[in-house]
């Protein structure tokens, strides 16, 4: 099947939504575009949805449209990046504190950023943006954030394209000096043995001490299990005790030690998996 035959065929499940849902483009997002982006309240919507060329004033496809065509998850599809996840992270007020402190301030990757909402979030509220950097697998969704949030030329936060597991990339400049990772909607997208992976390379960049963190939300499950996920392949969806098992063979191998916290919900939007979830986590070097 066609990349495009399968993104027509995945609206069928319920992936794709027209218009965000209210609780999807809430008080606080409208917010950020109000007052970050400028946006009037009424261009809000017709924002997300097209974008004007500033060479032919001619309507096109909003960055929405263009990652569905190549990336057809319900992330995009359900305008989930509106959401910023981070902020609703019941630690949120800890790290934006951390990273505002002008004697000390600490340094936050967003891996896996897609737009770069949450860093966008972030710079908002008063986190130096030279202290923050993204990272996605596409390219193309950074371009479109500039889009998205018309920041091209003022954001000064490092966005990179680049893979967490290529050996030498981008990303090794920054090992041993990160304070925070955020990585929500990312390591769901990978088997046990990959995520396990997935983390040993996140312990490399953070800070080798006491406090550093990993926080973080995906799609969880009561009973864990392998799934398969037509477009990645081989998935595994966690339940709290898997993940906290996960952590313990990962400080095992690494010969660290972890503090898990993790929190399943019921989950948003429209799942037909039985037991699914919403795993909400943050660990924490001992």
């Amino acid at each position: 099947m066609s990349l495009s035959s399968h993104a027509e065929a995945v609206k069928e499940q319920g992936w794709y939504h027209k218009l965000p849902a209210p609780s999807v483009l809430d008080a606080r997002t409208r917010k950020l575009f109000e007052e970050y982006c400028h946006l009037e309240s009424d261009d809000i919507l017709p924002h997300l949805l097209t974008a004007v060329s500033d060479r032919r004033s001619n309507v096109s496809p909003g960055p929405r449209e263009r990652a569905w065509a190549i990336f057809p998850w319900p992330y995009i599809g359900m305008f989930r990046f509106c959401q910023l996840s981070l902020s609703k992270h019941p630690s949120y007020p800890r790290v934006l504190a951390a990273l505002k402190d002008s004697k000390q301030p600490s340094t936050l990757l967003d891996l896996g950023c897609c737009f770069g909402q949450d860093i966008r979030k972030l710079v908002y509220d008063g986190a130096p943006p030279e202290h923050l950097l993204a990272c996605d697998l596409n390219g193309q969704f950074l371009d479109w954030g500039y889009d998205l949030f018309e920041d091209r030329e003022s954001l000064k936060t490092r966005m990179i394209a680049t893979d967490l597991f290529r050996d030498h990339g981008p990303l090794a400049e920054m090992e041993g000096r990160l304070d925070f990772v955020h990585a929500s909607l990312f390591l769901h997208l990978f088997s046990w043995d990959r995520q396990v992976e997935a983390c040993k390379r996140i312990i490399r960049l953070l800070k080798p001490r006491s406090g550093s963190t990993v926080i973080g939300r995906q799609t969880g499950n009561v009973a864990a299990h392998e799934g398969y996920m037509p477009t990645v392949g081989h998935v595994w969806r966690h339940s709290d005790q898997s993940f906290k098992a996960m952590w313990q063979e990962i400080g095992r191998a690494t010969g660290t030690e972890w503090s898990v916290w993790t929190e399943l919900d019921e989950g948003e939007g429209e799942h037909t998996e039985p037991g699914f979830r919403s795993l909400t986590f943050e660990v924490t070097r001992a």
